[in-house]
């Protein structure tokens, strides 16, 4: 579990490492980077889906239209992802006036961290909190015991009061170990497609660097073939990503029937696929 301390102290917690700035301790982060000199927001699987979801023609659709239409329940979390700042959604969230920032959706849960109360008489904070007073010492593990011999009573008390608390997010991420170098790659595949529709195929195959890892040259059958069919399966994968995102799921491959529905995040659990979605082409 990561942990990210936002400026007001709270902590919030991610399966997944979050994009990190020049402020972030980064030294027991054990994520790769998506390409070499990738720059920080970049090194997060939450990036990617959304710039996924950007690349989503219904999604771009309901953003012009206001959160209206099939996917509005997704928008009313997501908000309007057409702007290209990232770590502003992340934030600060797509609506107007704020709702939902970016890393509320992905996180794992939250805490305010222990802090220092300057005045002794201050009150008794409430809710979640505790006051105590702990003399300064230079006898650090007998104070933690002491911490520790404290507050597994009360720890135990709560939990008993209001039960082990599952902290899951309201969009998860589908896989225990994304690539985010297959991920930027499938990316930059559609982007160029999106943008440049017009290239042909083999071009488009250039761009991405497709030929120089294929024996042989331009015009050669055998290698064509073999641009062509690793082509289409970028563009393919890239594709089903996209359609996932629709519902709230990525980074997920698959192509969901009627005969095999997928599990919805929770923050979506309460409506159901459409019959659109079901039967459009995910290839």
């Amino acid at each position: 579990m990561y942990e990210k301390m936002l400026y007001g102290r709270k902590i919030l917690y991610f399966r997944h490492a979050p994009p990190f700035t020049g402020l972030d301790d980064v030294s027991g982060r054990d994520t790769r980077p998506p390409y070499e000199g990738a720059p920080g927001y970049q090194c997060s699987i939450y990036y990617y889906w959304w710039a996924f979801l950007r690349l989503s023609q219904p999604y771009h659709e309901c953003c012009e239209r206001n959160g209206e239409g099939e996917l509005n329940r997704l928008y009313s979390f997501f908000g309007d992802v057409r702007g290209d700042d990232f770590m502003h959604w992340w934030r600060f969230g797509g609506h107007k006036p704020r709702r939902h920032s970016g890393r509320r959706l992905f996180a794992n849960g939250s805490r305010d961290p222990i802090i220092a109360v300057g005045d002794p008489k201050a009150p008794e904070l409430e809710g979640e909190h505790l006051l105590l007073r702990i003399p300064v010492t230079d006898d650090l593990t007998r104070l933690t015991a002491e911490f520790k011999q404290l507050m597994r009573p009360i720890v135990e008390g709560h939990i008993q009061e209001r039960g082990l608390q599952k902290h899951e997010a309201l969009f998860e991420v589908t896989s225990d170990s994304p690539n985010l170098k297959s991920l930027h790659k499938l990316l930059v595949a559609q982007q160029k497609l999106q943008s440049l529709p017009e290239l042909k195929r083999y071009d488009l195959a250039e761009e991405l660097g497709v030929p120089q890892k294929i024996k042989g040259n331009r015009g050669d059958v055998e290698h064509d073939i073999a641009v062509y069919s690793e082509l289409a399966r970028l563009l393919r994968k890239g594709r089903a990503l996209i359609r996932n995102t629709e519902i709230g799921r990525f980074p997920d491959f698959s192509k969901y029937t009627e005969n095999k529905l997928p599990e919805l995040p929770r923050a979506l659990r309460t409506i159901s696929i459409s019959n659109s979605w079901l039967t459009a082409d995910a290839d």
